[in-house]
């Protein structure tokens, strides 16, 4: 963490953090990490049996920031944004800060899906404690009753719920305002995790601890997690500026989605062009109807919606009989329509056939195709599908709202957001994203914990969230395993 008027006491690098004289402060200090796991037997991995993590921190009024070697990772709760720094190469990426809870929120249901699978395959034993679900992500994985319980040790406090061992709490600490010790619990959920329970707890405390340790439990074992908090600064900075930073270049061997996500942040929205987009586009559709061709002027229609937002309207006596008389018309929306996995099967096949005859760049039945493809789980070749419309069409808005959704169905919760957000960006009334409207509003009504500023406190038993990651799912994270 950057902090220009306690260089020497928080040994940290001044590079980030400004405006010292800014009347409301941020606390910063320096964490300790040490990670013991214990291995149930034959249980192999590559995880080491301990390791030690070094951390600077600055929780602001709203922001937190955490500082690992040389990256930083900025949480801006005022914008519901968060960056990435590589130090180094005084690069970032921004994500969304709906990424987070949005993840764990398929993650919960996810480990309880497989929870379930276990039991019935008799494999209770490997079943990890829905407790410990929990602690990892955060997040409730049920309405619970139960409440927290201690157990009073020497010079420390252990809290368990339903019997397992969650925090064990010195009494050593540092008092602090209400905000603080919510920016503190703020500062865990989005890197260690901790229980809802837990980390409402701390934030009720109103002191940063010395020295804790939170207890989880996975399928191969056990790990424990020590903290310890030094160097505490109250007077740090309340501010950050990203000004020494460039937006992080595309590489060379960039893979398509970040091309095609790096494009779509370039692109500036339609705005005053959409008028002469769909102005364009009709008049090509209407070149086609004249060419007596219904179905390449019905696909130019609705890329003209889709990038657009144009209804397809405004057609002639003429054009409406031409488009009724058409079966390929008939075929398409009749498929799209289909709701068992026999009747997408086979509007698949037709697609792709119709693909063959009016060439296999025609954008709408790629589109179409992926949109199949996913409503059979076909998840990666749905995305390579609209990855391949929206190189060709990049102004088509509509399809990032398709790829947003394959890719959070791959637990790629960052980039679902940043394909969402461009979508938004260049046509933000079309009327596709509203599920993603609705989708964000959900998020801050289950999880309001994830959203709160420093200013303030969640609501009364409401839950909290934490880790953003899956074992295999990382970019963008803000895990700092």
């Amino acid at each position: 963490m950057t902090l220009v008027p306690v260089l020497r006491r928080a040994s940290v690098a001044a590079i980030l953090f400004l405006g010292a004289s800014v009347a409301q402060a941020s606390v910063a200090f320096h964490v300790t990490v040490t990670t013991e796991r214990v291995n149930q037997p034959g249980v192999k991995t590559s995880l080491p049996a301990r390791a030690m993590q070094e951390s600077d921190v600055v929780l602001g009024p709203h922001y937190l920031s955490v500082r690992d070697g040389k990256s930083l990772s900025v949480l801006d709760f005022a914008t519901r944004r968060r960056h990435l720094i590589d130090l180094a190469a005084s690069t970032y990426d921004n994500y969304s800060l709906f990424d987070v809870a949005g993840f764990r929120r398929i993650e919960i249901a996810h480990r309880q899906g497989m929870a379930g699978a276990l039991q019935a395959g008799g494999l209770q034993a490997h079943v990890t404690p829905p407790v410990y679900e929990e602690q990892a992500l955060s997040v409730p994985a049920a309405r619970r009753r139960n409440a927290l319980a201690p157990h009073v040790l020497d010079g420390a406090v252990l809290w368990s719920l339903d019997g397992q061992p969650l925090l064990r709490l010195g009494i050593a600490g540092s008092p602090v305002s209400g905000d603080e010790a919510t920016a503190f619990a703020q500062y865990l959920r989005y890197t260690w995790g901790g229980h809802p329970l837990v980390l409402k707890m701390l934030a009720g405390g109103k002191r940063h601890p010395a020295d804790f340790t939170l207890h989880y439990q996975e399928v191969g074992g056990t790990v424990t997690r020590h903290f310890r908090i030094s160097r505490l600064v109250m007077d740090a900075p309340a501010t950050y500026s990203l000004a020494a930073y460039r937006p992080r270049p595309l590489e060379a061997d960039a893979s398509p989605l970040e091309r095609v996500l790096a494009q779509a942040a370039r692109l500036p929205p339609l705005g005053p062009q959409a008028p002469q987009a769909h102005l364009a586009l009709r008049a090509e559709a209407e070149k086609l109807f004249a060419a007596e061709k219904p179905f390449e002027a019905f696909l130019t229609m609705l890329e003209d919606h889709f990038s657009t937002g144009e209804l397809v309207d405004k057609l002639s006596p003429q054009q409406i009989r031409a488009m009724q008389e058409c079966e390929p018309i008939h075929d398409v929306t009749r498929g799209l329509l289909a709701k068992d996995q026999e009747g997408i099967a086979a509007a698949l096949a037709t697609v792709q056939e119709l693909r063959k005859q009016t060439g296999l760049e025609q954008p709408v039945l790629a589109l179409f195709e992926g949109n199949l493809r996913a409503k059979l789980g076909q998840w990666p070749a749905a995305t390579t599908l609209y990855l391949q419309v929206l190189q060709a069409k990049p102004h088509m808005a509509a399809v990032y709202q398709d790829l947003g959704d394959a890719l959070l169905a791959q637990f790629d919760a960052p980039n679902a957001w940043r394909s969402w957000d461009a979508g938004r960006a260049m046509a933000p009334s079309l009327r596709q994203f509203r599920k993603v409207d609705d989708l964000e509003r959900s998020l801050l009504h289950d999880y309001p914990a994830f959203f709160a500023e420093g200013t303030t406190l969640p609501p009364e038993g409401q839950p909290s969230t934490s880790r953003p990651a899956s074992k295999t799912k990382t970019v963008g994270s803000t895990n700092l395993p």
